[in-house]
């Protein structure tokens, strides 16, 4: 999507302005179709029910964003322990047997190559498991590491599994998970909470309370969305751990 390649301050900015603008449009058109049938001496639940419903629909966003929350801070954590399950990897083999483990070294450092030049754009992209190059490169090492006869196998072993079990839930968490219920929900309560709110007759403060509120919602289903998108140019996550370690280990 042409949002997802936007720097996240000009996104946030253009979901405030259209979710901030659209109640302003249509404030004059629905508060003469709410005036239509009002009579002197109704109830005034004018005043009641937008609260009502403008929490149920706060309640409903707040659902999501601690979701995409925890999915989020789960690939991130994901990313970090691959990364730290890598450099002690390469450190336990420098300290087994350089000369054994050399041509295995060599493929860790072509598998944080490859995450860097090719896999990053492509999870950029949404396309994280379609080359191997990356499977291929951690084969070679579990190669090297069954081959290995000296004291501390098993723990070559557990880091390179670690590896594995890292890589393949950052790949897996290229894209977000929601039920298409919530969405429904966050965008159908967007719009029963403006009209609303449009009962009373359109004054200057009104209608700018309408568009702090119009903006406000904007920039939290943004979020939501960058959030489900986390390797895109706006949720700014990038491959800087991995080239430090490049840095590190040539």
């Amino acid at each position: 999507m042409f949002i997802f390649s936007l720097p996240s301050y000009l996104g946030a900015f253009l979901a405030m302005l259209m979710f901030g603008l659209v109640p302003l449009a249509l404030y004059p058109v629905l508060h003469r179709l709410w005036a239509r049938g009002r009579r002197d001496g109704d109830p005034p639940i004018e005043d009641t029910v937008p609260v009502r419903i403008a929490v149920i629909h706060a309640v409903v966003i707040g659902m999501m964003f601690s979701n995409v929350t925890v999915e989020y801070t789960g690939m991130i954590g994901a990313l970090e322990s691959e990364a730290s399950a890598l450099i002690r990897l390469y450190n336990e083999m420098e300290r087994r047997d350089v000369e054994h483990f050399q041509p295995a070294m060599e493929s860790l450092k072509g598998y944080l190559r490859f995450v860097v030049v090719e896999q990053w754009p492509m999870l950029r992209e949404g396309r994280g498991i379609e080359n191997l190059s990356g499977r291929v490169a951690l084969d070679e090492v579990w190669t090297h590491v069954q081959q290995f006869e000296g004291p501390g196998r098993q723990e070559l072993a557990r880091l390179l599994d670690e590896v594995e079990h890292s890589r393949n839930l950052r790949v897996f968490d290229t894209v977000g998970t929601f039920l298409p219920l919530f969405w429904y929900a966050a965008l159908i309560g967007y719009a029963l909470t403006i009209t609303t709110l449009c009962v009373n007759p359109p004054t200057g403060q009104r209608r700018a309370l309408l568009f702090f509120y119009g903006c406000m919602v904007g920039v939290v289903l943004y979020g939501i969305l960058v959030m489900t998108q986390p390797y895109s140019s706006a949720a700014g996550v990038s491959p800087r751990v991995f080239e430090r370690l490049l840095e590190v280990t040539l």
